[in-house]
């Protein structure tokens, strides 16, 4: 009978014990979710500034602007897209 009342005991150390590792485990999951969560919020704001929409340039306004301000480097910012590529890379290297 002794036996018994020890060998309860036992297993509800180790119930306890196999709860508690399972609860931890739970909290080191949430916190991954958490953290990737943040890492693919950051991912699809780089994606954002890579696939902006180009200007249009059919606008009567936008090409007045571009006229006015026709340097090379203006003129090579629109032929790229408006992407200017230093923005590209600290995104992407985020």
């Amino acid at each position: 009978m002794e036996n018994e009342g020890h060998g309860h005991s036992g297993s509800k150390d180790e119930i306890i014990k196999i709860y508690s590792e399972f609860m931890l485990r739970i909290t080191k999951f949430e916190e991954l979710v958490s953290i990737g969560s943040r890492l693919l919020l950051g991912f699809h704001q780089a994606l954002g500034f890579l696939v902006r929409p180009p200007i249009d340039k059919t606008s009567s306004l936008v090409e007045r602007i571009i006229k006015a301000h026709g340097s090379t480097r203006v003129l090579s910012y629109v032929e790229a897209g408006c992407l200017n590529t230093h923005d590209s890379v600290q995104n992407v290297s985020k």
